[in-house]
């Protein structure tokens, strides 16, 4: 009897003990908020998305990936037609200094007439370029043919293309005994790009005359070795 007395007054002393100390309160007060916070948290996680939530992350998405995609292909768009522009400037260049090396040459010019333009131009060189090559007072002829620029050799006879994918050929001759000869280029690719050139070139072999500089057949281009 005298034990169990000693029980209870044990468990009543830890009774009052627990609420009346403020160290005990404390403990309590934060396990309840810790496990409040807990129990929150979880509830929020559980919550999850809701489908307008969800609609709108799309729509941002779609946007960004629409902004993205237009960008890359604009992008290519600029860089093919920039990589196109620049293959058509270089074939051209390179057909315009190649008959300017021959008409420079020139001794006598048959077409065009004087003061008159076409697609066609008909000369004389005066010396030859090599073996093999443009013989000494040979016939040479540049013409348009479809959409390639040809020249057409005399002495053997051959054709042999300049350039590719040309839309205009024009030769315009000087008037008056100028003899200036205009050479205009235009090239045009099926997707649309396109190179306009021109340049001047004086023939440096023609006949004298009292009202265009030359040099009387005595000029010639240094071969190139």
């Amino acid at each position: 009897m005298t034990r169990m007395k000693s029980i209870r007054w044990s468990q009543g002393f830890r009774k009052r003990y627990y609420h009346s100390h403020p160290l005990s309160r404390t403990l309590d007060f934060g396990f309840r908020v810790r496990h409040s916070a807990i129990r929150n948290l979880h509830s929020s996680f559980d919550k999850g998305f809701t489908l307008i939530e969800i609609m709108i992350a799309i729509v941002i998405l779609s946007l960004i990936s629409s902004i993205t995609i237009k960008f890359l292909i604009d992008s290519l768009k600029i860089y093919t037609m920039t990589v196109n522009q620049k293959r058509l400037y270089d074939e051209g260049k390179l057909a315009l200094e190649r008959m300017i090396r021959d008409i420079r040459d020139a001794r006598t010019i048959t077409t065009p007439s004087p003061g008159g333009s076409g697609n066609t131009m008909t000369f004389q060189r005066t010396h030859p370029t090599g073996t093999g090559q443009d013989g000494a007072n040979e016939i040479l002829t540049y013409q348009l043919i479809g959409t390639t620029l040809e020249k057409v050799k005399s002495s053997p006879a051959a054709t042999s293309p300049l350039a590719s994918n040309v839309s205009a050929f024009t030769v315009t001759r000087g008037a008056g005994g100028s003899d200036e000869i205009t050479l205009s280029l235009t090239l045009t690719l099926g997707t649309g790009e396109n190179v306009f050139l021109q340049t001047k070139v004086y023939p440096k072999n023609l006949d004298k005359s009292s009202t265009y500089k030359n040099f009387f057949q005595n000029w010639r281009e240094e071969p190139s070795s």
